[in-house]
C-alpha cells in the first residue's frame, strides 16, 4: 500500500512541477536574470511543492470520503481546515525565509510595504481554493473512469451470461434431437447405432469444450467437421444419403468463427423440412471467402413438425449473432408455403 502511494506521490509530483515550471518559463519573455530565476524557484519550487502537498492530501482524504458518504458539511469543514492550515504554513515560511520575495508589495517613499497577515491569508486562500478545485476535478475524473470501467465489465459479464444461457439452450435442444435419432436407430436394431453413438460423443466433447465467452473464436475447420458429424447422424436416422446435400467452397482452415453458430439453421431444416425424399433435398452451402463467410440452408416444408420437443427458434440464433457479431452479419430468411431459405453472411 505504501509503495503504491509513494509511487503515485512522486509521479504526480513530477507532473505537477513540470507544469508549474513550464508555465512560468513560457510566460517569462524577459531575460532570465538571477532575480527572476530566484522568484520562479521560490514560487514554483517551494510554494508549488506546498500546493502539491495540499492537492495530494485532498485527493486521498476529504474528496474520496465525500464520494463514499455523500455528506457535504464534513467535506466543507475538511476543505476549509486544509486551506487555512496550508495558508498559515505558507505565511510562516514566507515571513521566516522569503519575506522580501513573497510579502514585499513595493515601496512608499523610503519605506517598504509588505503584505499584511490578513491580506496574505485572503490571497493564499484563493490560491488554495484553486488547488482544492483541481483535486476535486482530479478525483471525479478518475472516479468516472472507474465507474465507466465497472459498467463495461458488468455489461461484458451480462453478455457472457446471456451467451452461456443461449448456448445451453442450443446444446440441450441438439442433444434431445440427437438422442431421439439414435433411439430411432436402436428401435430397428440398426448396426449403425454404435457408430452414431461414437459420433455423438465426439460432438458432445466439441460442444462442452467451447468457452462461454462472446469474444472466443474457434477453428472454422472444426466447426465444419462438427456440422458434417451432425449431418451424418441425420443421414443415419433418415436412411437417405441423397436427401442431404452439402457443398463446401474455400478453405475453412484459414478462418475462425464463434462456435456452434451454424448448426441451429441445419437443425431447423431437419425439424420442419422433408428429409426422406431425394426429390426434395435439404441443401446446405458454405463458402469461406477472404473477407466473409456465406452460409445458406434450403429445405422444402413437410407440413408437420418432426418432434414434440418444441424449439428455441431462430430468435435465439439472432440473439447470439447480436452478441458475437454486432453489426458484422446479415441474415436473410425467406419463408413460403412450400419451402424455407436462410442465408447468413458473416464478415470476418
Amino acid at each position: 500500500m505504501w509503495k503504491m502511494y509513494s509511487r503515485r506521490f512522486f509521479v504526480l509530483l513530477g507532473v505537477w512541477m513540470l507544469l508549474m515550471y513550464a508555465h512560468s518559463f513560457l510566460g517569462v519573455t524577459a531575460v532570465k536574470t538571477q532575480a527572476v530565476l530566484r522568484y520562479i524557484h521560490i514560487h514554483n519550487g517551494v510554494f508549488g511543492f506546498l500546493n502539491f502537498l495540499l492537492f495530494f492530501t485532498a485527493i486521498h482524504w476529504p474528496v474520496p470520503q465525500f464520494l463514499q458518504r455523500r455528506k457535504l458539511l464534513p467535506l466543507l469543514l475538511q476543505l476549509i481546515t486544509l486551506a487555512v492550515a496550508a495558508a498559515l504554513l505558507k505565511y510562516v515560511l514566507a515571513v521566516t525565509f522569503f519575506r522580501e520575495d513573497v510579502l514585499l508589495m513595493g515601496t512608499r517613499g523610503a519605506a517598504k510595504v509588505y503584505r499584511t497577515f490578513d491580506a496574505y491569508m485572503i490571497y493564499s486562500g484563493w490560491a488554495n481554493a484553486l488547488v482544492l478545485m483541481a483535486a476535486f476535478a482530479y478525483v471525479l475524473f478518475f472516479a468516472w473512469l472507474q465507474e465507466d470501467k465497472r459498467r463495461k465489465q458488468l455489461s461484458l459479464q451480462k453478455q457472457q451470461a446471456e451467451f452461456a444461457f443461449l448456448k445451453m439452450q442450443l446444446n440441450s435442444h441438439f442433444l434431445i434431437n440427437s438422442l431421439n435419432s439414435i433411439y430411432s436407430l436402436a428401435l430397428v436394431r440398426s448396426p449403425e447405432v454404435k457408430g452414431a453413438t461414437r459420433t455423438l460423443t465426439d460432438m458432445l466433447e466439441y460442444m462442452t469444450g467451447q468457452p462461454p465467452v462472446t469474444d472466443y473464436r474457434g477453428s472454422m475447420q472444426e466447426e465444419v467437421r462438427y456440422l458434417e458429424d451432425y449431418i451424418a447422424l441425420q443421414r443415419l436416422r433418415t436412411g437417405c444419403d441423397d436427401c442431404i446435400q452439402l457443398q463446401m467452397e474455400g478453405d475453412p482452415a484459414q478462418h475462425r468463427i464463434a462456435p456452434l453458430l451454424l448448426v441451429p439453421f441445419v437443425e431447423n431444416a431437419f425439424k420442419h423440412g422433408i428429409t426422406h425424399q431425394s426429390a426434395f433435398p435439404v441443401s446446405i452451402h458454405i463458402h469461406c471467402g477472404a473477407d466473409r463467410l456465406s452460409f445458406s440452408v434450403h429445405n422444402f416444408k413437410s407440413g408437420h413438425r418432426r418432434d414434440k420437443t418444441g424449439g428455441i427458434g431462430l430468435h435465439n440464433v439472432r440473439q447470439r449473432l447480436e452478441l458475437v457479431y454486432p453489426g458484422r452479419y446479415e441474415l436473410d430468411i425467406k419463408d413460403t408455403e412450400r419451402d424455407y431459405y436462410c442465408n447468413l453472411i458473416i464478415h470476418w
